[in-house]
């Protein structure tokens, strides 16, 4: 291989597991750190292995990652190597963090909303949630931060889309992330909530008009549509990038192709034992994206138009819905062409 092809473009790094809230639908269960996460200096040589390799984007996440007490250095060393550093919090203590936030160089901002009060404010089981990311929010772009919102639509909030949307734009928030709930960890607690796949065309019509509106720019997130009509992308979908030009790296230094990904089925090594770009580019490593061939696709993705390019779309959604990679069935094109609720659930029935 004389020219490495997959280079980590956008990079997604659980500072810690520790956090302050316990949402209904967080795929990780964070509450308590991991049992050995990266010392501080740990930290700063991971940023410049990520550095080394060509990192453009690097996202600062949990856990709630407000509450390490490095992230805003990590956030400084980031932004001075030229790398566009961004963070999602909850918001819970963004308003005394202000300060600090604009210290560190961080200009774009993303806070998880997910319904209007009372809806958020169960989903992540805190009476107060709501009320203190919206403080933090207008805080935030006092001090000319760009702040948008992170929406994980579930059977909880699905009814509170247009009132969302309203809300958000009134609060002035610049972008809107819609991606659907997945799952993985405490929804697998919480099915109750589960998105249905025969609802997925009901939030892409809802992306596509929000689309057509001046004002909150609607964006949907990787596990929402691919090739469906009316498309809610602004450049045709190539498949999953996970461990082509994605990586997620937990806070104990594991490596994954996503940050969603569960580790237990999708780790790749750790920095504390080999060097970052050895995990990277070794051919052998994140076997399950960079190498496809369509027999690979099982179940009503096998016999799909768009299965070499879409590849059965986001790794995360397909493997927590069915366990396997290679078939997904919250797939909007395969929904709306009459292959998706009732023979998922005729082909998962004893799973």
């Amino acid at each position: 291989m004389t020219e490495f092809p997959f280079k980590p473009r956008v990079v997604g790094w659980e500072l810690t597991l520790r956090c302050n809230m316990r949402c209904l639908h967080c795929g990780s269960i964070a509450g308590e750190p991991r049992p050995d996460e990266l010392s501080v200096e740990e930290g700063f040589a991971l940023i410049d292995q990520l550095v080394e390799l060509g990192a453009e984007v690097v996202t600062l996440s949990g856990g709630e990652p407000l509450v390490h007490p490095a992230w805003d250095q990590y956030a400084r060393r980031l932004v001075d190597a030229g790398v566009r550093t961004y963070m999602i919090t909850n918001g819970l203590l963004l308003e005394q963090n202000i300060d600090r936030l604009v210290a560190s160089g961080l200009r774009r901002l993303g806070i998880s909303i997910d319904g209007t009060e009372k809806i958020h404010n169960m989903i992540r089981n805190h009476p107060d949630s709501f009320r203190r990311a919206m403080a933090g929010a207008r805080k935030a772009q006092e001090a000319g931060i760009q702040v948008g919102a992170v929406t994980h639509i579930s059977g909880a909030n699905i009814g509170e889309m247009e009132q969302m949307y309203r809300l958000l734009e009134e609060a002035g928030f610049k972008f809107w992330q819609i991606q659907l709930a997945f799952a993985e960890g405490r929804m697998k607690e919480n099915d109750q909530y589960a998105l249905r796949p025969e609802q997925i065309p009901e939030i892409v019509d809802f992306v596509h008009a929000c689309q057509q509106r001046d004002g909150l720019k609607v964006v949907a997130g990787d596990n929402l549509g691919y090739f469906e009509v009316p498309a809610v992308r602004d450049k045709p979908w190539k498949g999953c990038f996970a461990g082509r030009h994605v990586m997620g790296i937990d806070a104990d230094g594991t490596v994954k192709g996503c940050l969603s990904l569960r580790r237990e089925a999708f780790s790749e090594g750790n920095i504390r034992e080999e060097p970052l770009r050895q995990i990277w580019e070794d051919p052998q490593r994140f076997r399950f994206n960079r190498y496809f061939s369509p027999d690979m696709l099982t179940g009503h993705c096998t016999n799909c138009p768009h299965a070499i390019p879409c590849r059965a779309g986001c790794v995360v959604t397909a493997h927590g819905a069915t366990g396997n990679r290679f078939d997904n069935p919250y797939c909007a094109f395969r929904i709306q062409s009459g292959k998706g609720s009732c023979g998922w659930a005729e082909d998962h029935a004893a799973s």
